[in-house]
């Protein structure tokens, strides 16, 4: 790759650094606190879940 006469704007040479790490081995997933729990719809389902239980 050759150097060219102008510098990269500041901005690209942000993104290119920050892409270069997302494509790395290096990379790792932030935990998140959150946790998805799938809820029944109404009351009802609720009732009928719960009385198997």
């Amino acid at each position: 790759m050759s150097t060219p006469d102008k510098p990269e704007r500041p901005d690209l040479t942000g993104w290119r650094r920050r892409q270069q790490l997302r494509r790395s081995s290096a990379a790792q997933p932030i935990p998140s606190g959150k946790t998805y729990r799938r809820k029944p719809k109404s009351t009802r389902a609720q009732e009928i879940r719960d009385a198997y239980r």
